[in-house]
């Protein structure tokens, strides 16, 4: 599937005029600013049938939320495999990734353990791991690729399918992305595979991943980074083929600024830190730990409060695809399992922060699909479709912020 397939983007809501699907008619985003990519510029699988592969059901949105539950011996399944050779471009839209002390991303794969998780230091260890090259770009166009170690790289590849890789193999693979396990856990603490953490789980800080420093490559800042399978052939030819692309979170980024007065000059409108965040409009540091409340959001920190969790609103951005029926893709959300997908027309529109009625659809879905809805809208006035992650209440806000109630809702 390429870039070229996802015909619509939003996150809340998406209205749709006909059965083509073809152009978007409206968009509507709530949360303006995260640490999370926005989009799926090229997605450029290798498979005899790329459809096959795994996640490919749930492009774009399943590259585009925070990583997956997992644990520690068994990675997560909210991913999209390139398959032996392929690759993925993501782009943040409303950010930039800046070069400060320390690593500036992450990108998760489903790594895991091989049971026995180590304990100590000294504890050998094997990890089920397809390596990936790492490049990043400020425009899309000129790209810059993390070092790497090719020997080891090689070394890697001449194992056998389904192989694991030894604590010395691992170490030397540093400098690629899909070699440090990942699983649950705050996933906006870098991990460094050279030190062993005593408070994570197998030694492993927050929930794992491979961090990335701009200044390692010596750029300032990007927007874009592309992963590509390393070729390995470590995973087991199929569905889930290469390189399992799970998440990519920013950590040190900036918001680009906002089209709405912000009279603190932090990159945040007044508006969206009085409704959104809880931080103060006049303050460019509301909790005073030297970073400004723009750049805490934008690398998913909570302006209002020095605690290190991961803040992020998690409203699933929501794409109609279809040209026979509506099908609906969305982004996963932080902790969700089941998502509520409902229909409503433009009238339902016509009040901030009210839907009216609403036609369920599927109350309880899992995954981050549905197909599909074959009732055809009146052009002049189009379905609206929204997904919420369960059990919240509500239904997202409106774009002028408001909390959205609805009159009816799913059994």
């Amino acid at each position: 599937m390429s870039s070229s397939n996802n015909r619509a983007l939003v996150a809340g809501g998406v209205l749709v005029a006909s059965l083509a699907v073809s152009v978007l008619v409206a968009a509507e985003r709530s949360y303006p600013v995260d640490c999370l990519p926005d989009r799926v510029t090229a997605f450029e699988p290798v498979a005899t049938n790329p459809n096959s592969l795994f996640g490919a059901p749930f492009l774009p949105g399943v590259l585009l939320g925070p990583p997956g539950d997992s644990v520690p011996l068994d990675g997560s399944a909210t991913v999209a495999a390139f398959g032996y050779g392929g690759r993925a471009t993501v782009q943040f839209q409303d950010i930039v990734i800046e070069d400060r002390p320390g690593p500036d991303f992450i990108v998760f794969e489903n790594v895991f353990f091989l049971d026995p998780v180590p304990s100590s230091a000294s504890d050998p260890f094997r990890v089920f791991a397809e390596p990936g090259i790492v490049e990043v770009s400020a425009d899309g166009e000129t790209w810059t690729a993390f070092p790497y170690d090719a020997q080891a790289l090689a070394a890697a590849g001449a194992l056998s399918a389904g192989a694991t890789i030894d604590r010395a193999l691992y170490l030397d693979l540093v400098g690629l992305a899909g070699i440090t396990p990942t699983f649950s856990g705050n996933w906006t603490v870098p991990n460094d595979p050279t030190q062993f953490d005593d408070a994570g789980t197998g030694g492993v800080s927050g929930a794992g991943g491979d961090a990335f420093d701009l200044a390692t490559v010596g750029l300032t800042e990007a927007r874009f980074v592309r992963i590509t399978d390393g070729g390995t052939s470590l995973g087991f030819a199929g569905a889930g083929a290469g390189f399992d692309l799970d998440a990519v979170v920013a950590l040190h980024a900036r918001p680009l600024p906002p089209g709405a007065p912000d009279t603190d000059g932090d990159r945040l409108s007044d508006e969206e830190e009085l409704t959104l965040h809880g931080s103060n409009p006049a303050l460019f540091d509301s909790d005073g730990d030297g970073i400004d409340d723009g750049r805490e959001v934008a690398g998913c920190r909570d302006p209002g409060s020095s605690s290190l969790d991961p803040f992020v609103h998690g409203e699933p951005r929501l794409w109609a695809l279809g040209a026979i029926c509506t099908e609906l893709r969305w982004s996963p959300s932080p902790g969700a399992t089941f998502y509520e997908v409902v229909r409503s027309d433009l009238a339902a529109l016509s009040v901030p922060g009210w839907l009216g009625g609403v036609d369920c659809l599927a109350p309880d879905q899992l995954g981050l699909r549905f197909s599909c809805d074959i009732e055809t809208p009146d052009p002049a006035n189009p379905f609206y479709y929204l997904v919420r992650p369960l059990p919240l209440t509500g239904y997202g806000r409106s774009g002028t912020l408001e909390l959205r109630e609805a009159s009816t809702s799913c059994p």
